[in-house]
């Protein structure tokens, strides 16, 4: 074996273990980015579907308060997207859910008493509002961490502010 380059066969037989140990590296880190991203995919896809059913709900519950009729809710609808969230969302986000889904089955109890309370409704409604405020803020930290709190609400229950007296 004296003609054997052992200097070329070791380097070779290296950089063949480093190209192997490159593509087996690449494709576990690959493949983690890319059940990230299907993860992320589908947190803002289950997220999106409560926020749809939860407008769909508070639609029908303050119609029926105004109209004082039965509302008409697709109970089975809004069920389904918060059951989903169970197979993707943090403890916060389900938690944030669970809250949202007390709001608006108190405010379902009061949209169908024959004793309506404006002021009873009005103190629901802001209860309902802060709960879907903390419900997109919960599901827009867990998306992305570093994305700040939304401070306003978009959708749901109009609520006429207080006016504040020093901007007068």
């Amino acid at each position: 074996m004296e003609g054997v380059p052992w200097a070329l066969v070791i380097s070779s037989a290296g950089g063949v273990a480093t190209t192997l140990l490159g593509v087996v590296a690449g494709g576990l880190l690959g493949r983690r980015t890319q059940t990230r991203h299907w993860l992320t995919d589908m947190k803002a896809t289950t997220y999106a579907a409560v926020l749809r059913e939860y407008t769909r709900v508070e639609f029908g519950l303050r119609l029926a308060y105004f109209d004082r009729r039965p509302a008409v809710v697709d109970w089975a609808a809004w069920s389904e997207s918060l059951t989903s969230l169970s197979l993707v969302a943090e403890d916060e986000v389900v938690t944030a859910a669970n809250d949202l889904a007390k709001a608006i089955a108190v405010v379902g109890e009061q949209a169908h008493r024959s004793d309506q309370d404006s002021e009873q409704w009005r103190h629901l409604q802001i209860r309902l509002a802060d709960a879907q405020l903390a419900f997109v803020n919960a599901a827009r930290r867990s998306l992305d961490h570093k994305q700040p709190p939304a401070r306003a609400r978009l959708g749901g229950p109009l609520i006429a502010e207080p006016t504040d007296p020093s901007s007068s």
